[in-house]
């Protein structure tokens, strides 16, 4: 009985002893609730701020400022701080209404006079380089003659040549709107943060490090979800990957956001995932046009021919990308399908007869920027396969972006893989600066392009009013761009929305995130 007794002691002390270890197992591997509020951090490949120089201060991307007419869900102009327009028959005037009741960061209202003053800006810093795009009015608003303020919530454009697809021009980029009270009205310098109206105002900088993010509580279209986010600056993408594991960052964005390879890698831990939509990023490859042998145009064919596009995207990309033939990115709504090309036979052909059997060696320069952001390293080596199929020896040297420059500026290369955006969903200032002869892509990129045919329709289109016959313009100049490239088109980038699943409403938009909707999860 005494040796009973005790074994039933023993058990329910263990019995008691294993249910406290049990229950401080649970309590240690309870997670306290997120507060709210706490700091969402983000990371981009490049600093989204370059700063005062600069014709943005900030990248739309941050939703700091908004333009006067923004993209829609059609991926169409649509109203934003102008909330209607009409024009003159002619299309030499046009008027434009503003939303009322709407501020600046710094308390300033938004009205006729401070889109007047950034105008007034926007010929001052003509032209202004940038990271995102070039700023230049004479290319956004050609043949601008007056801008005016016609009542409080009212500005008039007055141009002394017809200009029908204005709002095309004017979209994102085209209209940024700064309270007049932070730039220099001179120089167009910013003298202090970039003031906008969006949705977040900066509360803290560090050039090439971060940018800090406090909510605009006053936003006229409902406040942000998220009261803080810093935005830190991280070149390289393994470092971006290796910071998202370790909870460092909860997601990245911008163009070049995580490489394809590593998006794969990375989702297959269920605590992370992607969205996926379009961009307005095309990848291509440019040709020195003024030199042989792509001084032929048959070359340029020869090479769009030869390149596997589909072998980039599965192998390189994971399936992140769509092919396409067209020079025209396929987010804007002039763009067509144009499915690409391939006919090893043919390029062959065209290669052989400029080379006459003969092979040459050719320099095929890769931006660090490239390798840093998208997995250009194993294209070009591919391609540089391929190429050698045609009788070209390429050899890939890797540069920075300064270095290239110098390249493009001697012609010493003779191709150059990169990328081009949509500034806005205008493309005549697209076709304008390739496809002229003295177009401004034409001659830094040293394309040597030269085409009758497209320089009599982009010499048209000043002319003609209707957009449904600017489109026809457009559609004939995508095909001109198919038999006669003036740059090769590769594929369209998507716009990969990687993030952890502690934060929600992580969304892709055509440029960037839905930033104003992500938060903690609950």
């Amino acid at each position: 009985m005494r040796s009973d007794y005790l074994f039933k002691t023993v058990l329910r002390l263990l019995i008691v002893i294993s249910l406290m270890v049990s229950l401080a197992g649970c309590s240690n591997n309870t997670e306290k609730p997120i507060d709210p509020d706490r700091e969402i951090v983000l990371a981009a490949a490049r600093d989204l701020t370059p700063g005062d120089k600069d014709p943005y201060y900030t990248s739309s991307i941050l939703q700091v400022w908004e333009p006067l007419v923004g993209i829609g869900e059609d991926g169409k102009p649509a109203p934003k701080l102008a909330k209607g327009w009409q024009h003159s028959p002619d299309y030499r005037e046009w008027i434009f209404e503003l939303a009322e009741g709407i501020i600046f960061h710094d308390g300033t209202p938004f009205n006729a006079a401070a889109v007047v003053k950034n105008f007034e800006r926007y010929r001052n810093i003509t032209p202004r380089v940038s990271p995102f795009y070039l700023f230049d009015i004479n290319r956004l608003y050609p043949n601008l003659n007056d801008v005016e303020a016609v009542a409080d919530n009212k500005v008039k454009l007055t141009f002394s040549q017809p200009f029908s697809t204005l709002i095309y021009s004017m979209t994102n980029f085209g209209s940024p709107m700064f309270s007049p009270y932070c730039f220099d009205s001179r120089t167009g310098d910013f003298t202090a943060v970039a003031s906008g109206t969006g949705p977040f105002k900066i509360i803290d900088h560090v050039a090439k490090q971060y940018t800090v993010l406090e909510r605009n509580d006053n936003y006229y279209d409902g406040k942000a979800k998220s009261k803080k986010i810093r935005i830190k600056n991280i070149p390289n993408a393994e470092t971006r990957y290796s910071a998202l594991k370790s909870r460092e960052i909860m997601g990245v964005l911008d163009i070049g956001s995580l490489t394809p390879a590593l998006t794969s890698e990375l989702i297959k831990d269920d605590d992370f995932a992607v969205a996926v939509g379009k961009s307005t990023i095309t990848h291509y490859l440019f040709c020195n046009g003024e030199k042989a042998p792509f001084n032929d145009p048959r070359m340029k064919r020869a090479l769009s021919l030869m390149v596997n596009r589909d072998v980039l995207i599965k192998n390189f990309f994971h399936g992140y990308g769509i092919s396409t033939g067209n020079f025209l990115n396929g987010a804007s709504p002039f763009s067509k399908e144009i499915k690409p090309q391939r006919d090893v036979t043919e390029a062959k052909e065209l290669a052989n007869a400029v080379l006459k059997g003969q092979s040459t060696t050719i320099t095929f320069l890769l931006p660090q920027y490239g390798i840093d952001r998208y997995p250009y390293k194993e294209i070009t080596e591919y391609i540089q396969a391929e190429l050698k199929e045609l009788g070209l020896h390429a050899n890939i040297v890797i540069m920075d972006w300064a270095a290239i420059q110098d390249a493009r500026a001697t012609g010493n290369f003779d191709i150059i893989i990169g990328t081009q955006g949509l500034p806005n969903l205008e493309p005549a200032v697209l076709f304008k600066n390739y496809m002229k002869s003295t177009g401004s892509a034409n001659v830094q990129y040293r394309l040597g392009y030269h085409n009758g045919e497209a320089e009599q329709l982009l010499s048209q289109l000043d002319a003609t009013l209707e957009i449904a016959d600017r489109a026809k313009i457009y559609d004939r100049l995508q095909d001109i761009a198919v038999e006669y490239p003036p740059s090769i088109p590769l594929f369209d980038e998507m716009n990969l929305a990687v993030h952890n699943k502690k934060i929600q409403n992580y969304e892709p938009l055509l440029y960037g995130i839905t930033l104003n909707k992500i938060e903690w999860v609950k």
